[in-house]
């Protein structure tokens, strides 16, 4: 059986990438530069829920909103790449391909979970739950870059490392839902029903039609 060679991620588009998600995160800062420092620290602390939850719509969450998709769409193709190379190489424009089913995951489920909240008159905990994901997401896209110019640029060739960040990122998206659990136990205890019906709706349907479509 002969050898398949390794396909390399080329680095002038990557960086090219990198530069624009740079470009993104320095333009959020001038916006917002306290918010920006904040994102950091939201899986040890509540500062950031506290101080900004009734900005959904800031131009800050827009322009990161654009680049922790770029970064995330980057994470899903390195995976890709590692581990299933053959199919990177016969796909067409394989990030954006990535990019768009992303797109299309994030609007599907907006979409579904306001029609969740209006039937269930159930906008205001909508709201807030959408919020701390939105801000765990952010905060998590900002760890996942540093991780991945490491790994693009240093450890490319080291398996360890990759399945290191998969962990931390893994821990990160535990953080979250240990912590919606914990704001909203009483609300999940009384209304168990709907949350199941929530979570099904809103984090199992939408990922399983993205995957869907993209096979």
């Amino acid at each position: 059986m002969e050898a398949l060679e390794r396909v390399i991620i080329s680095k002038d588009w990557t960086t090219l990438l990198i530069l624009v998600i740079v470009f993104l995160i320095v333009v959020s800062n001038f916006i917002d530069q306290k918010r920006l420092q904040q994102l950091f620290t939201i899986p040890f602390d509540s500062s950031y829920r506290l101080n900004f939850a009734h900005q959904i719509w800031h131009g800050f969450n827009v322009l990161f909103f654009v680049a922790s998709n770029l970064i995330l769409s980057l994470f899903i193709y390195t995976i890709l790449q590692h581990f299933y190379p053959d199919t990177i190489a016969f796909t067409s424009r394989p990030y954006m391909r990535i990019v768009g089913l992303l797109l299309f995951y994030w609007f599907f489920r907006y979409s579904i979970g306001k029609l969740i909240a209006y039937l269930f008159e159930i906008k205001k905990i909508h709201n807030q739950i959408t919020f701390i994901k939105m801000s765990y997401f952010f905060s998590s896209s900002l760890y996942l870059l540093v991780f991945l110019l490491f790994y693009l640029y240093f450890f490319e060739s080291r398996t360890s490392y990759f399945y290191v960040v998969l962990g931390i990122y893994l821990f990160l998206l535990i953080m979250r839902y240990l912590q919606l659990l914990s704001l909203y136990k009483r609300q999940i205890v009384f209304h168990l029903f709907y949350f199941i019906l929530y979570l099904c709706a809103l984090e199992i349907a939408p990922l399983l039609i993205a995957i869907k479509i993209g096979i």
